[in-house]
C-alpha cells in the first residue's frame, strides 16, 4: 500500500475578461478625461462644423437628467464663440441624447488647438529660420569685433 499523498488545492478560475478590462478602462478613462465614443464620433454633426473646429467634447458628468458636458477649447476667443452658441448646442445634444440629458456646458481652456482646428498662419520654414540665425550670429560677431 502506498502512503497517502495529498493533492493540490484546485486553482481559482481566472477573472472574467469583462471584469479585468473594466478596471483597465476605468483607470484609462480617468486619465484621458473620457468622452462617450458615440458623442465623439458624431461631434461635427451635433456641434456643427464651426463649433466642431473650435472645441472638442469631454466627459459627461452627473447622473440622470441635467448632466454637464465638458468642452475643451484652445483659447478665450474660442470659449467666447462656444458660449454664444451654448443654447443651440445644448438643444442639439438633447435631441440626440434625450430630453433634458444635458443641462450645462463646462468650457475648459486647454491652451492647445482642438483636433479639428485650422491653421491660421504659417510660420517660417526651417531654412528661413537657419538663415535668420546665421545673419544674427554674423551681426553679433561684427559688433563684438570678430570674437
Amino acid at each position: 500500500m502506498t502512503p497517502y499523498k495529498p493533492t493540490r488545492a484546485a486553482r481559482r478560475a481566472p477573472p472574467s475578461i469583462a471584469r479585468a478590462s473594466a478596471e483597465i478602462f476605468r483607470e484609462l478613462a480617468k486619465r484621458t478625461k473620457y468622452v462617450d465614443p458615440a458623442i465623439a464620433e458624431r461631434w461635427p454633426q451635433l456641434a456643427g462644423e464651426k463649433l466642431a473646429r473650435l472645441c472638442r467634447p469631454g466627459r459627461l458628468t452627473g447622473r440622470g437628467p441635467g448632466r454637464s458636458l465638458e468642452l475643451y477649447v484652445a483659447n478665450g476667443a474660442a470659449a467666447a464663440a462656444v458660449d454664444m452658441e451654448r443654447d443651440g448646442l445644448i438643444a442639439r445634444l438633447n435631441s440626440y441624447l434625450g430630453p433634458g440629458s444635458v443641462a450645462r456646458l463646462s468650457v475648459i481652456q486647454t491652451g492647445r488647438p482642438s483636433a479639428g482646428a485650422e491653421k491660421v498662419e504659417e510660420g517660417p520654414s526651417d531654412a528661413e529660420l537657419g538663415a535668420a540665425l546665421a545673419s544674427f550670429r554674423a551681426a553679433v560677431r561684427r559688433r563684438n569685433g570678430g570674437k
